[in-house]
């Protein structure tokens, strides 16, 4: 027994300085992101439509992995944006509905002003693959904090429909 109490110390001190980055930062992530929920809130979700979880659990991992912890408002985006591409819809009669709703997209602007790792949030899940293709090709001043640009992280509403 006095063998396996070294073992059993070495494997807690080996798993207390193993914590992954992302439980480390997360609480941080979710601080930003909370500043959010008044967009969230904007855009109503369709009936019996959740927001998906699991994108905005990817989105926060990606922006931990590019080291961007700054969120900045869809409002102050917007007023960045210098290039904008409208979503190229299907007409009704090829899908044969009407479909609209509000798709979410979160995304990174780089210090180059360009979309980067864009994914939608919610929204009809129709409607996400070409409001994504608009948006990545969007062009945006980039955001300077004390007179450098840097890269920050940000949530946009668009409210779409294929009529």
């Amino acid at each position: 027994m006095a063998d396996d109490t070294p073992t059993v110390a070495l494997r807690h001190q080996e798993a207390t300085l193993g914590v992954d980055l992302f439980r480390m930062k997360a609480p941080m992530l979710m601080l930003l992101f909370a500043a959010a929920a008044p967009v969230l809130a904007f855009a109503q979700a369709e009936p019996g439509q959740r927001l998906d979880q699991v994108t905005s659990k990817e989105f926060l991992q990606q922006l931990i992995q590019d080291d961007v912890y700054r969120f900045i408002s869809s409002k102050l985006a917007e007023s960045l944006l210098v290039h904008r591409v409208e979503p190229k819809l299907p007409s009704s009669e090829t899908i044969g509905a009407r479909v609209s709703g509000t798709v979410i997209v979160a995304f990174e602007i780089t210090n180059e002003g360009k979309v980067r790792h864009a994914m939608a949030v919610s929204g009809p899940r129709l409607l996400q693959e070409p409001v994504l293709d608009a948006v990545r090709q969007w062009k945006f001043k980039p955001f300077l904090l004390v007179d450098a640009p840097i890269t920050v992280a940000t949530s946009i509403p668009l409210t779409v429909s294929i009529s």
